[in-house]
């Protein structure tokens, strides 16, 4: 058993660029265990005149559409996403080389899957290395996610506010039925990537698939989360069509990059799960994104500074396209056996409601070794509500930040602080103490 880099998603779905050369056939098992005691607390809400507001046509309160809440839990995943996996590779010769992975994100709070309850949700895939570049088929990162990776000192766990752009539609992260090549020349790194469907249903809510205190279980009545368990089924109809570039310049001090993803949603209702039913608030047509982001780590110091941009659109059905706009910053100071680390965000709706989402997350780490670390997260995001705003597809009127609206209508699979929520127009705060373990 051998022990990966810190990032263990990001060495595994970079593999080709990791300058390694296979002498003869291995396999490795490798992961990272996190886990954190963390109290989230959320203000009261102001829901008025919005469908959280509603029950039926009668009003609901803020106290209780939307109330002042407080929790105490075990939560897995702060500033690594929790996973173990498999890799094997083949030196064929000449230059070629046959490989695999088959990884699953883990709940280590309970013990259970994450990434939907998939045994291998992250990645499961088979691959050939060539002269000329690498071929990958399965369940892959996209070139997105693999963006975020090489530029964020948190590898997205929930509390990594950076990656805030990255969870707008969470099929940007690990995509089903995706064929990708890859190619390094020098500092110049290059990825294409297509997937027949990445992970839209026939219907796009919260609904998972087992339920949680807050949402439904999936059915084809409920519709689920995009990139939900059973979501990447081809149709003829070419629903869930994905495609995405990266493109890259590395070295040891300096990260510039750019990169681009466009999925099919084929008019899907996208919407809440009313009992039983799902309740469409849009018809998605196509969701297209796109970042840049650059990274620079100050030699002999190891100081490190990052900024990325992200825009996302939604194109729906009738006149609404909302819009999503997403600018992070991060800093990372080493002290010895410290690091402190600090992440800013703004995130903002340019059209529809022009609700905003802005966050602060501070992180101190103290490493015991390479492999093992106790750190220590305190920060929060305040979302402002914005104007209501009527859908093209019902008169039930929304309001709120990214954050506050996307969460609810399921558009992410893997939401930031651990699936706590937002309350529109309302302030959460997190403070976690926790300890992770990378083999």
């Amino acid at each position: 058993m051998k022990r990966t880099a810190v990032s263990v998603a990001c060495a595994t779905a970079l593999a080709l660029f990791a300058g390694q050369a296979a002498a003869q056939s291995s396999v490795t098992i490798y992961g990272t265990l996190d886990v954190g005691f963390d109290r989230v607390e959320k203000s009261q809400g102001n829901v008025q005149g919005t469908l959280f507001g509603v029950s039926g046509t009668t009003p609901v309160p803020n106290s209780v559409a939307a109330p002042k809440t407080i929790t105490q839990r075990i939560t897995p995943s702060h500033t690594r996403q929790s996973n173990i996996g498999f890799k094997g590779v083949e030196d064929l010769g000449d230059g070629w080389r046959g490989l695999f992975v088959l990884e699953g994100g883990l709940t280590i709070d309970n013990g259970g899957l994450a990434n939907d309850n998939r045994l291998f949700g992250r990645q499961a895939y088979v691959g050939l290395t060539t002269p000329g570049g690498e071929i990958k088929m399965g369940r892959q990162a996209s070139p997105m996610l693999i963006s975020y990776y090489l530029v964020t000192p948190e590898a997205v766990g929930s509390t990594d506010l950076f990656s805030a752009g990255l969870v707008v539609n969470t099929v940007q992260t690990w995509q089903d039925n995706q064929i990708s090549y890859a190619i390094k020349q020098g500092p110049i790194t290059a990825i294409v990537s297509y997937a027949t469907n990445a992970g839209i249903g026939t219907g796009i809510s919260a609904a998972r698939s087992t339920a949680t205190s807050s949402t439904p279980v999936a059915t084809a009545a409920t519709g689920q989360i995009v990139g939900g368990q059973t979501a990447g089924t081809e149709t003829a109809s070419g629903r869930g069509k994905a495609a995405g570039a990266m493109l890259a310049y590395r070295t040891e001090s300096l990260v510039a990059l750019a990169s681009y993803h466009r999925n099919n949603f084929d008019n899907v209702p996208i919407g809440v799960v009313s009992g039983t039913t799902l309740v469409p608030l849009f018809f998605g047509e196509k969701f297209t994104s796109y970042m840049g982001a650059v990274k620079y780590t100050f030699p002999g110091i190891g100081t490190s500074i990052a900024v990325a941009g992200h825009n996302a659109k939604f194109a729906l059905r009738g006149n609404t396209d909302p819009e999503v706009r997403t600018w992070t910053a991060t800093l990372k100071h080493p002290i010895g056996a410290f690091d402190l680390s600090a992440i800013f965000l703004d995130t903002r709706f340019t059209n529809y409601t022009e609700g905003k989402d802005r966050g602060l997350m501070l992180g101190v780490d103290y490493n015991f070794s390479k492999r093992t670390a106790l750190y220590l997260r305190a920060g929060g995001i305040k979302d402002s509500r914005g104007k209501t705003v009527v859908s093209s597809a019902t008169p039930l009127p929304l309001s709120g930040g990214p954050g506050a609206i996307l969460i609810p209508l399921g558009t992410q699979e893997v939401p930031l602080f651990s699936g706590a929520g937002q309350n529109i127009d309302a302030r959460t705060t997190m403070l976690s103490l926790g300890v992770r373990h990378s083999f």
